[in-house]
């Protein structure tokens, strides 16, 4: 019974030790497209977002890690541990949270308000006491990647005044980029998954190079850090590899599948989808994959927050 109740104290203060976190809220808005971003006109559609903030203990102002989900949300196991490896090392997380007060999920909420979140969230955090603005950096996850490099671009980071000291996609989406924008000087490693099929590995190996640097996992699918198997195969999930590549132009309208768009980020897609959209992708990913991602995590942020 005592050795029992030792064990029920461990877990207790382990528990605690990963899950403690503070409830940062943030204002935010939710773009229709990129164009509303370019002109100044995405305010319309103002929203208060949260996040959990962890942070290791201590009074000083901590270097932080922001976490951005993809299509999925933020409730896997996946953040709670790495931000507890994270906290070890005497840096803190925001995992943020872009769907639960807009009552969204998945694909529903497009690209343009996941980086004005991306962006305003920055602005929030830098004005936290405990948190150090110019030690702030990202890490997202497929489509939380396409935002954890987005905010690398001046155009867009010039928006809050502050930027991310340090950035790192994972297995994003390249086949949209910006079109001729500059990136800031603050350094970008991009982790790309060999057998991608969902954000295909060929974009981003082609793109990586021109805004940072890359880093390819052998073996390793779409959604890995989260994978139950070593591969998977689902058939009614949706991608564009069949369309060509694009960008989103000077004036905010994407170009994509060898035309100009017009409308909303979710017209744009619809349009796209029964032009070239097709169905079955892969996922997957082993314990091996994950503990990498989290070695490379904690070294790149290391480096980059701690050292400078």
């Amino acid at each position: 019974m005592k050795f029992s109740f030792i064990l029920v104290l461990l877990y207790f203060f382990l528990f605690k030790s990963i899950v403690s976190a503070e409830v940062i809220e943030y204002l935010s808005y939710t773009p229709n497209n990129f164009e509303e971003i370019y002109h100044d006109n995405f305010k319309e559609n103002p929203v208060r977002l949260s996040g959990e903030l962890i942070l290791p203990e201590g009074t000083g102002k901590f270097p932080v890690v922001v976490l951005q989900h993809g299509t999925g949300d933020n409730k896997k196991k996946w953040y709670k541990n790495l931000a507890n490896e994270l906290k070890k090392n005497n840096i803190g997380t925001f995992i943020n949270d872009s769907y639960t007060n807009r009552e969204l999920s998945g694909a529903d909420l497009t690209l343009a308000p996941r980086v004005i979140d991306g962006l305003f969230l920055l602005n929030a955090l830098s004005n936290h006491p405990k948190i150090d603005k110019n030690r702030i950096g990202i890490q997202g996850y497929s489509y939380g990647g396409m935002v954890a490099f987005f905010t690398a671009y001046e155009g867009l980071i010039n928006k809050v005044g502050v930027q991310y000291a340090a950035h790192m996609p994972v297995y994003p989406g390249c086949d949209v980029v910006i079109k001729d924008m500059v990136t800031t000087s603050a350094p970008i490693l991009m982790i790309i998954a060999e057998n991608d099929d969902y954000a295909p590995a060929a974009d981003c190996i082609d793109y990586g190079p021109n805004i940072g640097k890359i880093k390819i996992y052998k073996d390793a699918y779409h959604g890995f850090i989260s994978a139950k198997k070593k591969k998977e195969f689902l058939k009614n999930t949706g991608h564009f590899n069949d369309c060509e590549r694009g960008y989103i132009q000077d004036d905010g309208k994407w170009f994509y599948n060898g035309k100009t768009r017009n409308g909303t980020e979710s017209e744009i897609f619809s349009e796209i989808w029964k032009e070239c959209g097709n169905q079955g992708v892969h996922i997957g990913g082993t314990s091996k994959i994950r503990e990498l991602l989290i070695e490379d995590t904690i070294e790149f942020f290391s480096k980059h927050l701690l050292e400078n």
